[in-house]
């Protein structure tokens, strides 16, 4: 590798480690407006996706044109990405925000991020082929950190509530869904139309049962700044340079950079909303970060 590739290399890298960290302050801005400004998770999530979808279709509206609406020409595609915006994007997003509101950003980002060990035992069953040893060691780890996080060590109590447990564990199980649920359509149509979409269309069924057109909370323009990081920053931008991270290093190391996002998250709860974590939960996350980290670089 010369000299110019070094270089690029350490830009993809850097962009990668940028959308990470997009991605982990979207999760804090969001319970700053839940502690402080009286949001719902359900309010928050039904409002940004349909405004991130919105966003996100007109710049591939500017660069694809006609064949943004591409997607609705073919039947089972359509199927595949209605079951994607309810589950893989409205059902992410809306157990993501709901562990987010009931325990803080930290916390149920660092659940989430169980998702690569559930999709290691999903993908070894479905091929029915076990799991090399360093990827059980990984589940293993990602398993006793997530004990560890939720009881302290302690089987007899939990350090968190039983809600805040069950919606983060949920968002992880979505995060399966949807990174799987749109493979074949993102390769067919691109992976911003088929997010964009998948947004818009998850966001408004959400409507349907939130109604924010009743708008909740108290609105000044810290407010509106934390909404904004959280639509603009923790989506469009943080999608934005994900992608370009992965064509220049590839989706492998990129997703390796990005697993910056729970870190980020960590430290911002600390910084911004004073959380408090305690060694066991910062033992715990290390334990999850390690098997997301195993099974990034097997990948």
């Amino acid at each position: 590798m010369n000299n110019m590739e070094k270089r690029e290399a350490m830009r993809g890298a850097c962009i990668a480690v940028i959308g990470g960290i997009f991605w982990g302050l979207a999760g804090v801005f969001g319970q700053y407006l839940f502690t402080y400004r009286g949001l719902n998770a359900r309010w928050l999530v039904s409002v940004r996706l349909v405004l991130a979808g919105l966003l996100l279709l007109a710049t591939v509206l500017l660069k694809q044109k006609k064949d943004t609406f591409r997607i609705w020409t073919d039947k089972k595609d359509i199927f595949w990405l209605i079951l994607f915006a309810i589950f893989g994007m409205g059902g992410c997003q809306l157990t993501y925000y709901s562990a987010v509101e009931l325990s803080n950003a930290g916390t149920a980002t660092v659940l989430q991020y169980t998702a690569p060990a559930m999709i290691m035992v999903y993908t070894a069953v479905r091929l029915k082929k076990l799991p090399r040893p360093m990827e059980i060691g990984a589940l293993v780890l990602a398993l006793f950190g997530t004990f560890i996080l939720a009881t302290h060590g302690n089987i007899h109590s939990l350090a968190i509530s039983r809600a805040a447990l069950i919606w983060g564990l949920s968002s992880a199980v979505m995060m399966v869904a949807y990174n799987l649920l749109p493979l074949k359509l993102m390769k067919k149509y691109g992976t911003f139309c088929v997010i964009g979409w998948g947004m818009l269309i998850g966001g408004i069924l959400m409507c349907m049962f939130t109604h924010p057109w009743h708008v909740m909370g108290t609105w000044d323009w810290k407010a509106v700044g934390a909404m904004a990081v959280v639509v603009v920053v923790g989506t469009v931008l943080s999608f934005s340079f994900y992608m370009e991270g992965v064509r220049i290093i590839g989706a492998s190391r990129a997703s390796l950079f990005a697993s910056v996002e729970p870190v980020t998250a960590t430290a911002a709860t600390v910084l911004m909303m004073h959380a408090v974590f305690t060694m066991s939960d910062f033992f715990g996350i290390v334990c999850i970060m390690a098997a997301v980290l195993i099974l990034s670089i097997r990948k």
